[in-house]
């Protein structure tokens, strides 16, 4: 059964009808409460939207809710109890729902609106998370990329005929590199590394992405993803994509993949290039309700 209308109480007031999208939007700005009530066709009285939806703050009616034994001739609210417990204290069900308004009827807050509803990220502060990334491990390699170049002899590698030979010579330039030095590179990018992991897994954020303001979240709850998501397919898996892009032809698939991934991006209502649409992911402005990591 599909659930069009669904109301909610708060304080004595009711609001709505709301769709179940706009439902599930409020939950995730933080608009809806899980002690507030709420009410549809199909439920026999009113329950706290945490009873609902077991405690997430994302709802998913059953399919197959048990109807109202309530006679046919009733309008909506006779049938249900908001404090069953306080009998005289009970609010009018006339005044309470609005079913002969004299006036306008007064509304809580939770409203949908603009300021509420998902940002996307845009494809200039993606670009930018990724820019800032990438400088974090060219400087986490700098010693060693110094130390490589003091050594590199541009006449030498031109002697060099096939990529046998320059490969030859770049492993001989590697072995002159002085062990400290070679530690020293080694030691801050596994540090940034782990730090960069540290962040993606509680934050759902590289250090790029929290600089600009933007996260990695589920396209349905808008929560951050489960561990498998986060670490495994938008980290892991995707940099042994891109490192296998990098050995061939000079690091063109690599580029070429980096490239469509935006262009997809750029062209989609919801953001998502092949990164996002691969891992089942969105990229969002960050805002502290999405932390709530999706099941």
């Amino acid at each position: 059964m599909t659930i069009t209308k669904i109301y909610l109480a708060r304080n004595n007031v009711q609001a709505g009808p709301y769709t179940l999208e706009q439902i599930n939007t409020m939950l995730a700005s933080g608009e809806v409460l899980l002690d507030d009530l709420i009410w549809h066709k199909g439920m026999s009285n009113w329950q706290t939207v945490g009873e609902v939806t077991g405690g997430r703050l994302f709802y998913q009616p059953n399919q197959s809710p048990t109807q109202s034994t309530s006679p046919p001739n009733r309008g909506f609210g006779d049938n249900v109890d908001i404090y069953p417990h306080q009998t005289s204290n009970r609010p009018d069900v006339d005044k309470l729902y609005g079913r002969k308004p004299v006036a306008q009827p007064q509304k809580i807050t939770v409203v949908l609106s603009k300021d509420t509803a998902v940002k996307y990220a845009s494809i200039s502060q993606r670009f930018c998370a990724f820019g800032i990334n990438t400088l974090l491990y060219l400087l986490a390699i700098m010693p060693l990329l110094i130390a490589f170049l003091s050594l590199f002899d541009a006449n030498a590698l031109g002697q060099s005929s096939n990529a046998s030979e320059i490969f030859a010579y770049s492993n001989k330039l590697a072995s002159q590199i002085p062990t400290s030095t070679l530690n020293i590179s080694h030691t801050m990018l596994f540090v940034l590394l782990g730090m960069q992991l540290l962040l993606i897994f509680k934050r759902g954020q590289s250090f790029g992405k929290m600089v600009m303001g933007i996260r990695v979240v589920n396209p349905t709850t808008y929560k951050t993803p489960n561990l498998f998501t986060l670490l495994f397919m938008r980290t892991i898996f995707l940099i042994c994509i891109y490192i296998i892009g990098m050995l061939f032809f000079s690091g063109l698939p690599a580029l070429l993949m980096l490239a469509i991934n935006y262009f997809m991006a750029n062209n989609s209502s919801t953001k998502q290039g092949w990164h996002d649409t691969l891992t089942k992911t969105v990229v969002v402005q960050a805002n502290p309700n999405q932390l709530d990591k999706t099941i």
